[in-house]
């Protein structure tokens, strides 16, 4: 709020009056459309028309569009030194796929349609309406009573605007009486023939405002879209009642006759608004022309007196705020008394009515903002009064222009509300402010006892160390079990929605000084904290003004090491290690290029100390989204130059078109010996959507090794990724059946090989792409272990084939711990929150997931010890990982991927056998495969 503090002008708001609310501008307009054409959907135009007398500068215009649900968005922005000539035309046309299919050549582009029953919208460079068209009631853009949808056919069917007597675009803010069907449309541009306007006479709306006893005068004007002819035009003008009449004294009536002279195109006269010393609601009359003479029609024969009054209300701060985000006392002047300083920041600060004249209603809050623009003077614990003007920045209500004075110092703070398991609310349905977890605590004191930093700082361009996520009960945000919050759980699946978290919000630390600017914090922190509840950019913010850290998470945070007796066994999804070469279909840094040789041998050394120092080098590596045998070989080098170890490296290539692979890193030091290294099923194919395709982009890779006695696998995975599942739409279907395909394929790989050694250790590791729980559509991670449940899934499996069910290490881990990726959500504009500039899109919310599992049958289950996950890049600052990537020390694995890896140790008591390493005759039929040496050239994740 505070360091991000810019001001911007504030139209008052004409509360009643619904005349007013559907004027629109006279000179621009919406002149014809088409949201759908013989192409289909996209092929889409927007014809704009200047009917004024001046060309228009539309540079920072915007064309916003808006669906049936009133959720709207910017589709153009128009470039600087965009304008219209008078008379004539702008034309918008889509260019996306199917777009735009007409003859007359767009002179602006946009690439996102209009949806057929949705509304369009021109707003001026400050974001105001200054014409809308809308096709539904529900749209967010709409004239009167908005017009009818055209429907789904593909034809060459638009709306466009009629003409008044004038020859001019006829709006009168009503767009069933504004507009037609045009069939076929015919759309002009820029170098389209400008129109030859008649002589016409506009009059534009006025306001005037009023402050207190005296009376002000409001000045009409009349204008002609060309120079008067020789004796002049003249017209009748006269006032009429509407919210404001002349016999309650409002307004003295006019009654007159003006004259344009010849050669001029304008003549005004004004209105007398009676002052008033009490306040009163916003009113209007109106001003209609008519008798026009000099050859001259009418092209808007009336226009809107606002009278708007600002006289101070005595009010009290939660009469100011109201319920809503919006104040009900929104650009009126106030005076508020009383009131005790609770936070002073750089620019402003908060103030709260004492407890004793709290409003008993939960729901209206009794802090607010006070916007200063520089250092204010007061102190915490000073009483005020503040005269001031209300205003809603970004839909937080603050006063401006304020004129503050002090009448006491040293005052009782008022109580603070206590954040904390209950407050506030993790029940979307039962919301701590109702519509809303937050608005009805903007701007009071706050109290968190157990607060816990769920991210590291943000970083913006001017803030190396920002923002953090955060939560009050202590827990982390993590991903819960359930289908994702706001999307309808399908027919057959018995589970709830996933909450979506509504717990959890952010954390601003420096704006009020209580911690010095650019701290970093490290996720996993836990503090106590006093402070202030804010709204900043479209997102609630707790700005403490004190902060106590009770137990900072280190960074990065190693593995315990690997205790005496033990086999460790791990995963770590190396997030696209790559070569050089762009030898794939793709590229595998999924980017426009491959890295340079310098940036593989960075990332090299990145990823050696990740597995060195917070791993602590386990004795099998499972590694996902590695490029080839050669780049993996290139870290087992880099491991052995930077730790006593000797690494062998395992990788066979797959199918994905980026050519990313899953692999092992084995330690021959620690008598590890590999029997076989062989792929799982990589030959399966599927019948997608009509076309033979492989069903594995990385083939599941079996490991069969030997330790010093003991026999066991590892299966490495990578399925799938759930990028499209939650969505509702032919991909996310097809996405979801071949993650079905791809979990029963490896449970029937998983079944096979626990039934022929059942009492070996078999383990299933890596990067499942999946929770711990179903996630409605297809649990990957039961299917795997065999505990399938159909009713939660909406895929269906009957009988579960993997028997007896392996068990996921994942449970042993603490609940706060349970996390290996992190995830940011996306809601939209809901709960309060709003689109707020290009940084923010309504409720965004960091959650912490499990992606990376460890599946155990149960001879691993009984050799179990422990399963960790290394912490070096989720929890990190943002700038914390950029500076570390040239550490000079182990610090430079913060940062080296986008997932933590994990370790296991299993019970291993002859690993240590002095006498050196025996082969002890168990039998060899595992499938050897010797050819494990081969370079990999495809295979992704993230399948295209």
């Amino acid at each position: 709020m505070e360091a991000k503090h810019a001001r911007r002008a504030l139209w008052a708001a004409l509360l009643g009056i619904a005349s007013i609310a559907s004027a629109q501008a006279a000179d621009l307009s919406i002149s014809q459309f088409r949201v759908r054409g013989p192409s289909g959907g996209n092929d889409e135009f927007v014809e704009l028309f200047n009917a004024g007398t001046t060309t228009l500068d539309l540079s920072g215009y915007k064309f916003n569009a808006s669906n049936a649900s009133g959720t709207t968005g910017t589709r153009l922005t128009f470039p600087s030194g965009t304008s219209i000539a008078p008379g004539c035309h702008l034309l918008l046309t889509n260019s996306a796929s199917g777009g735009y299919s007409g003859s007359v050549a767009g002179d602006l582009k946009y690439s996102t349609g209009v949806t057929d029953d949705g509304g369009l919208a021109l707003l001026d460079a400050g974001g105001q309406p200054v014409d809308q068209v809308g096709l539904s009631a529900g749209s967010a853009y709409k004239a009167g009573t908005p017009l009818t949808s055209l429907g789904s056919t593909n034809a060459d069917k638009g709306y466009g605007r009629k003409t008044n007597g004038a020859g001019l675009p006829q709006n009168t803010g009503d767009n069933q009486a504004d507009f037609v069907v045009v069939t076929p449309t015919a759309p002009h541009n820029a170098a389209s023939a400008c129109a030859v306007m008649n002589l016409s006479l506009s009059i534009a709306d006025s306001s005037a405002t009023v402050h207190g006893a005296a009376n002000v005068s409001m000045p009409f004007t009349v204008t002609l879209n060309q120079p008067a002819p020789a004796g002049g035009v003249s017209v009748h003008a006269v006032t009429q009642d509407d919210s404001a009449t002349v016999a309650a004294g409002d307004y003295d009536a006019v009654d007159t006759t003006l004259t344009v002279a010849e050669g001029q195109t304008q003549a005004s006269f004004n209105v007398v608004v009676h002052g008033r010393t009490t306040g009163s609601p916003d009113k209007a009359f109106v001003v209609k022309l008519d008798q026009v003479t000099g050859g001259a029609t009418l092209a808007r024969d009336s226009a809107i007196g606002a009278i708007l009054y600002d006289i101070p209300v005595a009010a009290e701060i939660w009469q100011i705020q109201g319920r809503e985000q919006t104040s009900p006392l929104l650009g009126k002047s106030v005076t508020t008394t009383g009131n005790i300083v609770t936070a002073v920041g750089p620019a402003g600060f908060t103030m709260q009515t004492p407890d004793s004249r709290a409003d008993a209603d939960p729901l209206t809050s009794n802090g607010v903002y006070v916007f200063t623009s520089a250092k204010p003077t007061v102190a915490i614990g000073d009483v005020v009064d503040v005269a001031a003007k209300v205003d809603n920045y970004y839909h937080l209500t603050e006063l401006k222009n304020a004129t503050v004075t002090v009448t006491a110092h040293g005052a009782t703070l008022p109580k603070a509300v206590v954040f904390g398991a209950r407050t506030p609310s993790s029940d979307p349905n039962k919301l701590s402010c109702g519509a809303t977890n937050f608005q009805c605590f903007v701007g009071m004191r706050v109290v968190i006892e157990n607060g816990m930093i769920n991210t590291g700082n943000k970083r913006f361009s001017t803030e190396p160390f920002a923002e953090v996520s955060i939560t009050a009960n202590g827990k982390r945000s993590l991903r819960q079990p359930g289908v994702r919050f706001s999307v309808p759980v399908p027919a057959g699946v018995d589970l709830p929605n996933w909450s979506g978290n509504p717990e959890v919000f952010k954390m601003n630390t420096d704006d009020f000084g209580a911690v010095p600017i650019n701290t970093p914090f490290v996720a996993g922190t836990t503090f106590r904290a006093e402070g202030i509840i804010s709204y900043d950019f479209g997102a609630y913010t707790f700005i403490p003004t004190r902060i106590d850290v009770k137990r900072a998470a280190p960074m990065p945070r190693p593995v315990l090491p690997t205790p005496p007796f033990a086999l460790r066994i791990g995963a770590f999804n190396m997030e696209r290690f790559c070569d050089s070469e762009f030898n794939t279909t793709f590229t595998c840094s999924g980017d426009s290029k491959e890295p340079t040789p310098d940036q593989v041998a960075l990332k090299t050394r990145r990823l050696s100390a990740y597995v060195g120092s917070v791993l602590k080098l386990p004795d099998v590596l499972s590694t996902e989204e590695v490029k080839s045998l050669a780049v993996l070989q290139g870290l087992a080098k880099q491991l052995g130059d930077d730790y006593p170890v000797k690494y062998d490296a395992y990788l066979l290539p797959g199918h994905d078109p980026s050519g990313i692979n899953v692999g092992f890193l084995v330690r021959a030091d620690r008598g590890v010996r590999v029997l076989s290294v062989r792929q799982l099923g990589a030959d399966e194919t599927w019948d997608d959507n009509g076309s033979t395709a492989f069903v594995h982009d990385h083939p599941p890779l079996l490991l069969t090794a030997e330790v010093r006695g003991m026999r066991f696998h590892v299966i490495s995975v990578h399925p799938k990724a759930r990028t499209n599942v939650d969505k509702d739409n032919a991909t996310a279907v097809r996405d979801r059946l071949k993650r079905f395909t791809q979990s029963v394929s490896l449970a029937k790989q998983v079944q096979e090989l626990q039934t022929r050694y059942p009492s070996q250790p078999l383990l299933v590791v890596g990067d499942f792409n999946a929770y711990q729980f179903s996630d409605g559509w297809v649990d990957v991670v039961g299917m795997i272990s065999g505990k399938y449940k159909d009713s939660e899934n909406l895929l269906k499996l009957g009988q579960n084939i993997v028997h007896p069910a392996l068990w996921n290490a994942v449970e042993s881990v603490p609940e706060n711990d349970r996390y290996s990726f992190l995830f940011t959500e996306n809601f939209g504009e809901i709960q309060g929150y709003t689109q707020a500039g290009s940084g923010n899109s309504g409720r965004e919310v960091p959650t912490v997931q499990v992606l990376d599992h460890a599946l155990l049958n149960r001879a691993a289950s009984f050799r179990f010890l422990h399963m960790q996950y290394g912490r070096a890049d989720l929890d990190a600052p943002a700038q914390t990982e950029a500076d570390a990537a040239n550490a000079a020390d182990w610090t430079k694995a913060i940062g080296a991927s986008d997932h933590d890896g994990f370790v296991l140790d299993l019970f291993a008591p002859a690993m240590f056998d002095p006498h050196g390493d025996h082969d002890h005759g168990h039998d060899n039929d595992h499938g050897h495969d010797d050819d494990h040496g081969h370079h990999g050239h495809d295979g992704h994740g993230k399948d295209h």
